[in-house]
């Protein structure tokens, strides 16, 4: 038969007869025949150990004369002197001494059961004594303390169960029990065999017992799923998986007796002696991985350890967190002794006992259990309330009914009897009391049966609901209340346990865990230890699994791909490469997997079945407002997904699986949350928490927030919650543990291992079925996904756009769409995409680009036929250029850069892509070529600030606003001339501050934004035809397209506005991002041509359009000869160079050193490369008033010795001071130290660091500092 295997927390003896329990090895006692389970101990305990009187073991001395024996013949609690409070009754060989109360009260409290031994003796004496006051055994003079669950017999002697009440047979010795029983069940209840009890009739056959007799599961011919062991006198039967996992399931404890053979161990695996199952890899490899550490036994030579640390006898390899961690590695416990003394520091959420050596959370103070060592954590309770159909004491105790005016003093007080008792009941009294009366002190009074309560009335009683006053439930997933009562049943594929209250899931559940480069599959029941195939290089960080495919998908950070690996363990491969994944979910219903991109900050989908890399297989779920999202949950049954967000403002966020009805679920209690799960049993979200050193939940809307704060969780990494279990890793500690979801109890260690685990799942088929895929009936041209219901909704790929039928997705190549410029990223939204929604809270369908090394972008411009994007970025005082390709903006390079000033206006001429452009230190027109070479002024007269240009190069027209600072007022024109400068004219005087200059298509009316008189205005090109739009206050931008008007106005949020004809205005969408530009772009706004379209109009360097035809002109430093030609200009001397306003001649030295030589500073008007290296850029202090005298939110301007300033978008007052929008947008900690705390691992930080810093975000220095110590707790592997 081979070996016999152990059930755990036992060891098999040598000669494998028989199995012990581990606390019984080396206790002086021979437990097996041949006395094995006492060989190789010690012979003498140490000086700080007591020796048990009979034998050999050795406990510590703080455990002697502590109330709790721990040597076998109970030495350690003899001749002790400590007595209880009101210590009148010695017991257990006089180790105890109890109070009077808890004489005769139904529990015994002494080992030897003096304490409620003849009870019933005293009771008659008491009947028959004349004495008026009873003595301390005749009847207590606290109540009887009955346990949750149980009731006290009418005269005070004992408890019993409430469902022995009725059940036919006597259980309490008065009888009282069966007493006022009714004598016949109702036609909807079964009448159990022996007695007078009933119970609903859904109730029967339902697997669980509920008459005494168990006569409602006899001859039941519906057997549990999977059933296999019959027990419990044939009255249960339970699967296969049930059966010696170390859970005793049957009250008869059948399924755990005469456990005999495991299955057989695979060829690649090494039995254990209890029967386990592990790698044979693992064998003698320094680090025991059975239970019963026997894969570290008789091994031939001493293991070799990756480690520096070994055990120093028993010669296991150890890691530095082991020691002194509280549990114990070494086979002789070395590493566990001679600890030092660690100061104990409670955390925010836990509770110092009274002896100040032990925290325990909040949550487990009163919860009827000690769980400090002096059990203060159950002293100075507040007052239980009584149920609703008990009797309140005066002292706060709380009494059943036939406890009162019963003889009896119960209450500490007396208030239970005396006063009115000798009142009895009338008959009217029972006539109008619905479930009768019952004497009190106070008089007569209404009772109610338990179960329910007596109404304001006084008179009748309402069913309490169980199912909703119990905290925490009383049943583990679904309670059914009825009347009086209630009943517990479990989700499909779960099976009741015996005690009515618990499920238990058929079939073996696993855990999957990744540990450094390895992933391992952990059973639960069976302890069993295998890995699966993976290629990884660097550390695993994140994964899940598709039960239906059988694949287990994770990350591989060296590749930058998502791969997965078969669940039978041979096949390997890749779902997409070329992707930077922080972490992934899959979506088992819809067969999606969605990732975190902290690179782009965006959440994005695939479809499972995506066969290659393509981005057709792949949609951008979320994009915006998204700071340093870090790790992701599903909740595919509700079409929801959860993640955590550790940025500049922690908190956790839901959102529909397609990005819709986004928001904040949790944004208190939080200090750096981490991994993220959702318990779809309980629908709750757990996270953990690594500032707070615990683990969180709340709802899923963010309510009943709970934190979980023991010992076992300093270092949380990852969470999953399966049933009534909790599971984390902590990659510090090197283990994954597990531990109760509600109260953190029944800890237990899974895996410890040198190296660190991070993610963990646990696997069941049951866990991914049962919903309908909404996707197969939806038809979607290229893909689906859930949204909250679950229901169904197409999406699109980056670059198409979902079309009217809400299935197809088309080409944008003829699309109008919207660009919104933000500081350092650029959104575009299709114009197509109104007829999907009004009034959103949140952006419409839309593609979020961020603008590589841009921090401060102000102005923007877009060329549809180069696909180039044009920014201006205050930051650097400079003008770039980008090309969209592939949903994303690829740098061509700065093509001007100016010494400490700022662009204050820009166009781009989309046929030459010229660009037309002023500044703050340059207030004058001018244009330079896309090359950045040849720059020429336009106009220069007349012109005091420039604050936006519009082109219409087919025409050849320009117009822009002159913003006049002296004026009173702050008046500004708008004047337009030939794209050359000619013909120039004042077309409106009127204006306060215009801004957003655009002209039509046709190039016969120009529209602007005046965001002082907040009216959008517009006339034709000659000046006349003046008409005006009146809008809501913050008006910010206009955009026109086609026949739609646009526009942005900036308050408490950033809305969009539009108006079409002469329909009235509609608002769009709101968001919370800051907004400081708006462009719309259409085919028909770049259509046309001019001179210039051909061979640059056979100009040599800039061709301007005209009404006319083109001019040709030449850089400022060159004269034009045969009307398209350039020649150097010869007036400076050789090796000098002009200024742009030839007053001037310069070293050619002197241009681009960093420094302004000309008047007109136009000699640091640089090609950003084209800037010397070495020079360095001298500060004109220009920066520093920006800072100072505008706040940092505008510019300072010099007129005439005066400086003002000019605000930027969304900013007002004197000095810029005040703020017109809330940005959602702030300081972003850099990933490389905000990852750094989360993910404790160095070569994760340094990745993920290193893409995040791209976008140039900065960190708060405290946030700095913290995120470093906390980096500094985490020692981490490069392997």
């Amino acid at each position: 038969f081979g070996l016999r295997s152990c059930t755990r927390d036992s060891k098999l003896c040598r000669d494998g007869s028989e199995c012990v329990l581990y606390r019984y090895l080396c206790d002086g006692e021979q437990d097996c025949e041949d006395g094995s389970d006492e060989e190789d101990c010690e012979t003498s305990c140490s000086k700080d150990q007591f020796q048990c009187a009979h034998g050999k073991m050795c406990i510590e001395k703080s455990q002697v004369c502590d109330g709790v024996p721990q040597c076998q013949d109970r030495s350690d609690e003899l001749q002790c002197v400590t007595l209880m409070r009101g210590c009148v009754h010695y017991c257990d060989n006089k180790t105890h001494c109890l109070p009077a109360y808890f004489l005769c009260d139904g529990e015994e409290d002494c080992l030897d059961g003096t304490d409620e031994a003849s009870c019933a003796e005293d009771k008659k004496e008491e009947d028959t004594s004349t004495t008026s006051v009873p003595s301390v055994l005749v009847g207590p003079s606290h109540p009887i303390k009955c346990s949750f669950g149980f009731i006290p017999c009418s005269d005070n002697s004992e408890c019993i169960r409430s469902n022995y009440f009725c059940d036919g047979e006597g259980d309490c010795r008065d009888g009282s029990d069966e007493a006022k029983c009714s004598s016949s069940c109702e036609k909807d209840q079964f009448q159990c065999a022996h007695g007078r009890m009933c119970i609903e009739k859904s109730q029967v056959c339902d697997g669980v017992p509920h008459c005494q007799d168990r006569s409602d599961e006899v001859e039941c011919t519906k057997h549990m799923e999977g059933c296999s062991h019959q027990c419990d006198n044939k009255s249960r039967c339970i699967p296969s998986s049930f059966l010696c996992d170390g859970e005793s399931d049957c009250s008869d404890g059948s399924d755990e007796a005469k456990c005999g053979m495991w299955e057989d161990c695979s060829d690649t695996e090494f039995k254990c002696t209890s029967g386990q199952c592990v790698l044979a890899t693992m064998r003698c490899d320094g680090h025991p991985d059975c239970r019963d550490r026997s894969d570290e036994e008789d091994c031939t030579k001493v293991p070799a350890c990756n480690t520096k640390l070994r055990c120093p006898q028993s010669k296991e390899c150890l890691v530095q967190e082991w020691i002194c961690d509280g549990d114990q590695d070494c086979k002789d416990g070395t590493d566990e002794k001679d600890c030092p003394v660690a100061p104990v520091n409670c955390g925010e959420f836990q509770w110092l006992c009274k002896s100040k050596t032990k925290c325990i959370p909040t949550a487990w103070m009163c919860d009827g259990m000690k769980d400090c060592n002096d059990g203060t954590d159950e002293t100075e309770c507040q007052a239980v309330t009584c149920a609703p159909h008990q009797f309140q004491c005066g002292s706060q105790e709380c009494l059943e009914p036939n406890l009162v005016c019963n003889g009896i003093t119960n209450c500490a007080d007396g208030s239970d009897e005396g006063g009115s008792c000798h009142t009895d009941c009338a008959e009217a009294d029972d006539m109008r009391c619905s479930q009768g009366c019952y004497n009190t002190p106070q008089g007569p009074r209404c009772r109610c049966a338990a179960g329910f309560r007596l109404m304001e009335d006084g008179l009748a009683c309402a069913d309490v609901d169980e199912c909703e006053v119990q905290t925490p439930g009383v049943c583990s997933q679904l309670c059914i209340n009825t009347p009086g009562s209630y009943r517990c049943d479990c989700q499909p594929g779960f099976i009741m346990e015996a005690d009515g209250q618990h499920c238990k899931i058929t079939g073996e559940p696993f855990l999957l865990s990744s540990v450094q480069t390895d992933i391992f599959l952990y059973g639960l029941r069976s302890h069993s230890l295998v890995t699966l195939p993976s290629s990884a290089k660097k550390a695993v960080m994140s994964l899940d699994y598709d039960w239906k495919g059988q694949k287990v998908f994770w990350v591989s950070l060296e590749m930058d791909a998502i791969m997965w690996s078969s669940l039978e363990q041979k096949m390997t491969g890749s779902l997409i490469k070329g992707v930077r994944a922080d972490s992934i979910a899959v979506d088992w219903v819809g067969r999606n997997l969605y990732w975190i991109n902290g690179v782009k900050s965006r959440i994005v989908a695939i479809r499972l079945a995506a066969a290659s890399a393509s981005s057709l297989g792949q949609s951008i779920i979320l994009d915006e407002d998204l700071d340093q999202p870090r790790s992701l949950a599903l909740l595919p049954q509700k079409g929801l997904m959860f993640w955590t967000e550790i940025g500049n403002v922690v908190k956790i966020e839901r959102a529909g699986m397609d990005g819709s009805e986004r928001r904040a679920v949790v944004n208190s209690s939080l200090g750096w949350p981490g991994g993220v799960a959702v318990d779809a049993i309980s629908e709750r979200v757990y996270w953990t928490d690594e500032r707070l050193r615990a683990i969180g939940s709340a709802t899923l809307d963010g309510d009943d927030i709970r934190i979980l704060q023991i010992k076992e969780t300093t270092n949380p990494f990852s969470v999953a919650v399966f049933n009534d279990m909790l599971y984390w890793s902590d990659a510090k500690k090197r283990v994954v543990q597990a531990a109760h979801k509600i109260s953190g109890k029944n800890h237990q260690v899974l895996l410890k291992r040198p190296r660190q685990p991070f993610a963990v799942k646990i696997i069941h088929p049951m866990l991914q079925m049962g919903t309908e895929n909404p996707c197969k009936k939806m038809g979607c041209s290229h893909m689906c996904v859930l949204a909250p219901g679950p229901r169904a909704v197409c999406k699109c790929p980056p670059g198409l756009l979902l079309a009217e039928d809400d299935l197809t997705c088309s080409n944008l190549v003829n699309s109008a769409f919207l660009l919104l410029l933000s500081p350092s990223s650029v959104t575009q939204i299709y114009l197509q995409s109104q007829h999907t929604a009004a009034e959103l809270k949140g952006w419409p369908k839309h593609l979020a680009l961020q603008i590589p090394s841009v921090n401060k972008a102000i102005l923007m411009d877009y060329s549809l036929k180069e696909h180039t994007l044009f920014v201006t970025d205050d930051a650097t005082s400079s003008l770039s250029s980008f090309r969209l390709k592939d949903s994303l903006l690829t740098s061509q390079g700065q093509l001007l850069e100016l010494l400490d000033d700022a662009i204050t206006a820009m166009a781009v001429d989309w046929i030459t892509l010229n660009i037309y452009w002023s500044s703050y230190k340059q207030p004058r027109l001018q244009v330079t070529a896309v090359t950045g070479t040849y720059t020429a002024i336009l106009i220069k007269d007349g012109i005091i600030r420039v604050g936006s240009i519009a082109l219409h190069p087919p025409s050849g027209r320009l117009c822009f606003t002159n913003m006049d600072l002296e004026a009173t007022g702050s008046t500004a024109t708008i004047v337009c001339a030939s794209m050359d400068g000619a013909e120039r004219r004042v077309v409106w005087k009127d204006a306060v501050q215009p801004t957003s200059l655009v002209l039509s298509n046709n190039g016969d009316n120009i529209f602007w934004a005046d965001t002082s008189l907040g009216t959008i205005g517009s006339v034709l090109i000659d000046g006349s035809g003046y008409t005006e739009l009146k809008v809501d206050d913050g008006l910010a931008a206009v955009a026109l397209s086609d026949n739609i008007l646009l526009w942005i106005t900036v308050t408490d949020k950033t809305r969009l506005w539009y108006k079409a004809d002469q329909q009235d205005k509609k608002l769009w969408f709101e968001v919370g991002t800051q907004v400081v530009s708006l462009k719309a772009f259409s085919k028909p706004s770049q259509m046309g041509s001019n001179p210039c379209t051909e061979s640059n109009g056979n100009c040599e360097h800039l061709c301007l359009a005209t009404p006319a035809g083109r001019t040709c002109k030449c850089s400022y430093d060159h004269i034009l000869l045969n009307d398209t030609h350039c020649s150097p200009e010869q007036h400076c001397p050789a090796g000098s160079r002009p200024c742009l306003d030839h007053l001037s001649c310069l070293p050619v030295e002197k241009f681009c050193d960093g420094h302004a030589d000309c008047a007109d500073h136009s000699d640091e008007n640089c090609v950003g490369t084209n800037r010397r290296s070495g020079a360095e850029r001298v500060n004109l202090d220009a920066q520093q008033c920006s800072q100072r005298r505008c706040s940092g939110n505008g510019h300072c301007v010099e007129m005439k010795e005066v400086t003002t300033c000019v605000c930027s978008l969304g900013y007002s007052g004197d000095s810029c001071e005040n703020q017109l929008v809330k940005t959602m947008q702030g300081p972003i900690v850099y990933a490389a130290v905000g990852l750094c705390a989360v993910v404790v691992i160095i070569v994760a930080v340094v990745s993920i660091g290193s893409r995040l810093s791209i976008n140039g975000k900065r960190a708060h220095s405290g946030d700095l500092q913290e995120q470093m110590s906390l980096c500094k707790e985490i020692c981490l592997d490069l392997e």
